[in-house]
């Protein structure tokens, strides 16, 4: 938020999962600051534990997270009240909705979910654009609460294996910084992977 804050972008603090107060945020977010010119969506939420380990709580809360939330805020956003017709709507998804692997199938699920509505709103909302960012691996809060799997080891190999370089946070909200500008004005339904060229 810091980030997005610093690229001249206001930033909202919210429980994503009171899925009833997201019309009333975004309207006081109107009354406050005008039609939205863009929303982004970076709420984000990762289990890391085997399928058969997941409590029925874990997976409500990681899909109304990673899915349901973000589906409610674009057709909220595609309001006339909300949001002018040329705003942009950016979510954050991940590299992992295009390759999932074992212990975040249900992460890496509602990434792929998250990627279908994006290129849906983008026909559906028109003219107001819709896109998305995929980011590799990243040094956040999310990633920090499992110091165990992302040690040193873990981030010098992902370094090596990556052409550019690990992704950064900043390189992840300069390039929504962009897609959410008038250079990219043409540009719709597309999620940009950013991850260093990890994964070529």
């Amino acid at each position: 938020m810091v980030e997005l804050a610093a690229a001249g972008i206001a930033t909202v603090a919210a429980d994503v999962t009171d899925l009833g107060a997201i019309g009333g945020l975004l309207q006081a977010a109107v009354a406050e600051r005008g039609l939205l010119t863009g929303l982004v969506y970076c709420a984000g939420m990762q289990i890391i534990k085997p399928m058969r380990s997941l409590t029925v709580e874990e997976v409500e809360r990681l899909y109304k997270t990673n899915l349901v939330a973000p589906t409610l805020f674009a057709a909220a956003f595609g309001n006339a009240r909300i949001s002018t017709r040329d705003a942009v709507f950016c979510a954050v998804s991940s590299v992992a909705a295009q390759r999932p692997e074992p212990a975040i199938v249900p992460y890496a699920a509602s990434k792929a979910g998250l990627d279908a509505l994006i290129r849906g709103i983008a026909r559906e909302l028109a003219p107001r654009r819709a896109v998305g960012v995929a980011p590799g691996w990243l040094d956040t809060e999310m990633t920090q609460a499992h110091a165990r799997l992302y040690g040193e080891g873990f981030k010098e190999a992902l370094e090596k294996r990556s052409p550019s370089g690990t992704a950064t946070v900043t390189s992840v909200v300069d390039a929504i910084a962009f897609l959410m500008s008038p250079q990219a004005r043409h540009v719709t339904g597309e999620i940009l992977r950013i991850d260093g060229g990890a994964a070529l």
